[in-house]
């Protein structure tokens, strides 16, 4: 026959102070962890409720004990990239694949490689979601970092995908002036460009893309995720359908 204990009493109001100051413990952990994550990741415009935002977070983040108080790095925390609508993106929010470049206007492999995933685009139709991911040279100085800025202001201005595959075009002629060419071309408010060139806000938004890169250990580019699959280096055509297809598959099973 089983033992039964009587539970000793428990008063009501100490029951009562004691859920609050879990409740206020648990509080100040999530603020933690939220200005944890906005020091190492801004996320310019892109809240972290919009509903057609996502996350790939590792186990161990995701299982840790809530009253641990350690607040985790950005690295601790991602598995995969982060989906925001920070970033540009061609294709439907609701998109069952989501393919994520990370890339540099001065890397000719990236150029052919966008190629193969605007392809992927025009044959998958609705299946499919690209979004773009700045990782320039970290030198704000450089060409490289400049460009990324300028299709971010032209990105302001809702001009983001024909600014990008401008600078493509013209990835061996990249300049200041260029940059500036290339926004009359396509009938931008010059002052605002301007404006945005010297401004902070487009700059954090590669500064993100750049820690979001290193926190998720990239190392070099072209580098795609297709929804948390890694794919680094040069894919065929045939081989991103082949992934593309078995994500495809395991959402149906």
């Amino acid at each position: 026959m089983p033992k039964i204990t009587k539970q000793p009493n428990f008063p009501t109001k100490l029951f009562v102070v004691a859920s609050l100051a879990a409740f206020v413990l648990f509080a100040v952990i999530l603020f933690l962890i939220k200005i944890n994550l906005t020091a190492e990741k801004r996320l310019v415009n892109a809240p972290l409720s919009n509903s057609s935002d996502k996350y790939y977070f590792n186990e161990n983040y995701k299982n840790q004990d809530p009253f641990i108080t350690k607040v985790p790095s950005l690295k601790d925390m991602l598995a995969g990239p982060i989906v925001s609508q920070a970033d540009p993106a061609l294709g439907l929010d609701n998109a069952p694949i989501t393919i994520v470049e990370f890339s540099d206007y001065e890397c000719g492999f990236c150029q052919e490689q966008e190629q193969t995933l605007k392809q992927m685009i025009e044959k998958y139709n609705d299946k499919i979601k690209l979004v773009w991911k700045d990782y320039p040279e970290r030198d704000e100085n450089s060409i490289s970092f400049q460009a990324a800025v300028s299709a971010r202001c032209a990105q302001e201005q809702n001009q983001f995908w024909l600014y990008h595959d401008l600078l493509y075009e013209n990835s061996d002629n990249l300049n200041k002036e260029k940059f500036l060419e290339l926004a009359g071309d396509l009938n931008l408010d010059i002052n605002q460009f301007n404006e945005c060139l010297i401004g902070e806000d487009s700059k954090n938004l590669i500064r993100d893309n750049i820690e979001e890169a290193n926190a998720l250990n990239i190392s070099g580019i072209p580098f795609i995720f297709v929804n948390d699959q890694e794919v680094m280096g040069e894919i065929s055509l045939e081989e991103l359908e082949r992934i593309v297809n078995i994500e495809l598959d395991s959402i149906k099973n």
